[in-house]
């Protein structure tokens, strides 16, 4: 597979988390907030996802789109733990719904 074709599989494979995170955030408006940070993230993750596809190197179309698709949700989960550290207020209360921040919004949303 020449480097093209991983790369834009990897970038295929990153957006496939950012379409359930767009879901999640628009079925719990109460929560969740959109705005453009998302699209922005949302393409840089797929660069990510191209360039992690290229890296690693990834000698398939299945491995490039899988690849791509842990990429995005594996930093998001990194991001998310370290903030749940740091700021334990963010963690779900019973009973209780929290409007999230642009950022929150986009790290919870997956």
């Amino acid at each position: 597979m020449n480097s093209l074709a991983t790369v834009l599989w990897g970038m295929l494979g990153a957006l496939a988390p950012e379409i359930v995170r767009l879901y999640t955030i628009r079925r719990n408006p109460r929560r969740f907030q959109w705005s453009w940070y998302y699209v922005l993230v949302s393409i840089a993750f797929a660069g990510l996802g191209g360039a992690m596809a290229l890296a690693l190197p990834a000698t398939t179309a299945w491995a490039a789109l899988y690849v791509g698709i842990s990429t995005p949700t594996v930093v998001t989960t990194i991001v998310r733990k370290g903030k749940e550290v740091a700021a334990p207020e963010l963690k779900a209360t019973p009973g209780r719904t929290i409007r999230l921040s642009v950022v929150d919004t986009y790290l919870y949303g997956l």
